[in-house]
């Protein structure tokens, strides 16, 4: 029997630790065009609006001319692709819980490319999970809009009653609540507990494995 339940979750921050290796190219990239450095809390801040937002943040905050930002971010894509799995791993218990929640299908969306979320997912085992990936280029909007939920939503064939949205940051919470979808924020990601609660979650985890439990007993509340 199908469940009635569906889950979708954002990728850095959430299911992957990917910090330091977004920070190292974010500072290759400012030593290339001879910016300043940047530390981890400050390129953190650029994350999660989509790739060109980053790299505007990050050259701004480097004390860099965007100038042609489509060649910077082309640039900052090159170099991330060399580093991407210089140090990146799925968070404590994320392959455990996946693994439990076998039978409920799940999806990630992220505002990470597309290709590039797949190419991630494969590369650390975890694509065999997911059912569906989508990225911020795969619809006309990113997190925190909505759409990228509805859209997973109605392509999977399930209704935001029995949907959820598991994310680090309130772009994912915000698009969770714009589509009416049940939201759990994860606190050990990019951002903090106190920006996230403020957003109202159905539930708040401090670690990826609490999400079974959750999840679980509404599925068996929906049978």
């Amino acid at each position: 029997m199908k469940s009635p339940v569906f889950i979708m979750f954002d990728l850095d921050g959430t299911l992957i630790d990917s910090l330091e290796d977004i920070v190292t190219s974010a500072n290759i990239l400012l030593e290339r065009r001879r910016g300043n450095p940047l530390r981890t809390d400050e390129v953190r801040a650029g994350i999660g609006q989509g790739v060109g937002y980053l790299v505007s943040h990050v050259l701004e905050a480097g004390g860099v001319e965007a100038g042609d930002l489509q060649s910077a971010v082309a640039e900052y894509r090159s170099i991330y692709t060399e580093h991407a799995l210089d140090t990146t791993a799925p968070y404590p218990e994320v392959r455990e819980t996946l693994e439990a929640l076998d039978g409920i299908p799940k999806a990630v969306i992220s505002n990470k490319p597309e290709a590039a979320s797949r190419a991630m997912l494969q590369a650390l085992d975890l694509g065999r999970y997911f059912t569906a990936v989508a990225g911020g280029d795969s619809f006309r909007e990113m997190k925190p809009s909505p759409l990228p939920l509805l859209e997973m939503m109605r392509s999977q064939g399930f209704a935001a009653a029995n949907s959820w949205m598991v994310g680090d940051s309130v772009y994912d919470l915000e698009a969770g609540n714009g589509a009416g979808v049940r939201t759990i924020a994860v606190t050990y990601g990019f951002q903090s507990a106190d920006m996230l609660k403020a957003l109202k979650p159905h539930a708040v985890v401090s670690a990826f494995k609490d999400i079974a439990e959750i999840v679980a007993a509404d599925d068996q509340s929906n049978r």
